[in-house]
């Protein structure tokens, strides 16, 4: 057995040299099993070694037993050895969760407390794999949920898990070490306990080893997973139009040409970036399908405050918000004005000379001083606004629509404007009426300078 942990160790890069291992200690055999073999390989690969034991303060004279137990097992091998007790019970009806989640939680707590920077080891083994595998596909899991429990997760490492339960009982028998039986396991009021007293043994009297057998099954998903998610990230990548911390645009035919499984993984991700959540059911995902088939301008709401959007061509994911207010800030001349809610910086001066200069960072617009008499200003549309095209003016919103321009972001787009006169709808079109032309002797120019976020 120790050398299939060692293989897990090197395959899965669990623990580097020198580091500092927090190891979840029961007095269990799983946990006994993990501690000896941690403490075998220290010495040559440099680890030191902290056993960690949890009192839940739910089993009475049994619990108490185990906390002496580990002690003094941690004072024969020479290994620091601290201990948390906890009111479980209490904690779990403050905070409203059941004892075995609120036993989970606070065992963690004090693993990242202990592990110092270092690796917190845990004792979960193929079996428990099995058991695991099987209660998710009960629940109806996907690819992602049927790959079980992780070998490794950010800084828990599971060194034991291609390792059966009979496997870790005969170690300890073969090595002499004792171990504590949790009468509790035999209890069938927990969920786990029920399948792997009462379901899996009738499992397996028609399909030996089948708590392997799944287990094996969640290492092969887990690869598939590996392969899918590379492949949904080139994807996403591929179709993103857009994107920030709050928002991300989509290209509807490029979603819309996706295998539906790979699309959902696509929107997942979204979903994933914009709120740290996978929590959109599948519901939700049918919504968004029929979504990219509508008009634009539809709009669905989804859980955690977020919502999406058919805007033309594009399909926004984005957060609700409270409406932006529209903004208005003079424009004097030979003065650079920042403008947040635009994230541009905008600077207007006048020359005898048509000069232009534009780059990745700026954009410049030339017109007629001649023609302007009024206060210039960077602000977004008013009611009544018009834009001179051609020969004829048009309404700044029918223009808005007409460029396909979405509707939330119609209220904050960037206007010049010579009091009620609009110069120039930014990174749009510029008015007709304020050219240049051969009778130009001085030429406004009007620089803007986009801001991009880290």
């Amino acid at each position: 057995m120790q050398e299939k942990v060692w293989q897990s160790i090197e395959k899965f890069h669990m623990l580097p040299k020198g580091a500092h291992i927090a190891v979840g200690v029961s007095g269990g055999a799983d946990s006994v099993a993990l501690l000896h073999v941690l403490h075998g390989f220290s010495k040559a690969q440099g680890w030191s070694l902290t056993a960690v034991h949890v009192h839940h303060g739910l089993r009475g004279q049994e619990a108490d037993r185990d906390r002496a137990f580990v002690e003094k097992l941690c004072r024969d091998w020479g290994i620091p050895c601290h201990v948390y007790c906890f009111d479980v019970a209490g904690e779990a009806k403050k905070r409203g969760l059941g004892t075995e989640e609120m036993g989970r939680l606070l065992r963690y707590e004090v693993f990242e407390q202990e592990r110092k920077g270092g690796w917190i080891a845990v004792a979960h083994n193929k079996n428990d794999q099995g058991e695991t595998v099987l209660m998710r596909l009960c629940r109806g899991a996907g690819v992602g949920g049927l790959t079980g429990i992780p070998p490794v997760r950010g800084h828990i490492v599971r060194p034991l898990l291609y390792c059966t339960r009979k496997e870790i009982e005969a170690y300890c028998g073969e090595k002499g070490l004792s171990y504590c039986q949790d009468s509790t396991n035999q209890e069938n009021c927990y969920t786990r306990n029920r399948v792997r007293n009462q379901i899996l043994p009738l499992l397996e009297e028609l399909y030996p080893r089948a708590a392997e057998h799944m287990a094996e099954t969640a290492e092969r998903m887990a690869a598939e997973e590996d392969y899918l998610t590379a492949c949904a990230k080139k994807e996403f990548s591929k179709n993103v139009v857009r994107r920030d911390k709050n928002r991300i645009v989509f290209d509807v035919q490029g979603l819309k040409a996706l295998h539906g499984v790979m699309q959902k993984r696509v929107l997942a991700m979204a979903f994933a970036h914009l709120h740290g959540k996978k929590d959109v059911s599948t519901v939700h995902f049918q919504l968004l399908e029929g979504l990219l088939s509508q008009e634009s301008g539809k709009r669905i709401a989804l859980p955690n405050h977020l919502f999406a959007q058919r805007n033309y061509g594009e399909l926004l994911l984005g957060e609700k918000s409270e409406e932006r207010e529209g903004f208005s800030y003079s424009l004097p001349l030979n003065e650079e004005i920042f403008i947040e809610e635009a994230k541009i910086s905008v600077c207007a001066w006048v020359s005898t000379e048509k000069r232009i200069e534009n780059s990745e960072e700026t954009c410049t617009k030339v017109f007629d001083y001649d023609k302007i008499d009024c206060a210039l200003f960077c602000r977004t549309r008013q009611k009544g606004d018009r834009l001179a095209i051609g020969s004829g003016r048009k309404k700044i919103k029918d223009f808005l629509i007409d460029e396909k321009i979405p509707r939330e972001e119609r209220d904050q787009l960037p206007l010049i404007a010579a009091e009620g006169e609009i110069l120039w709808v930014v990174g749009k079109r510029v008015s007709a009426a304020y050219q240049p032309d051969g009778n130009t002797k001085h030429f406004l120019i009007v620089q803007i300078r986009r801001f991009v976020e880290a």
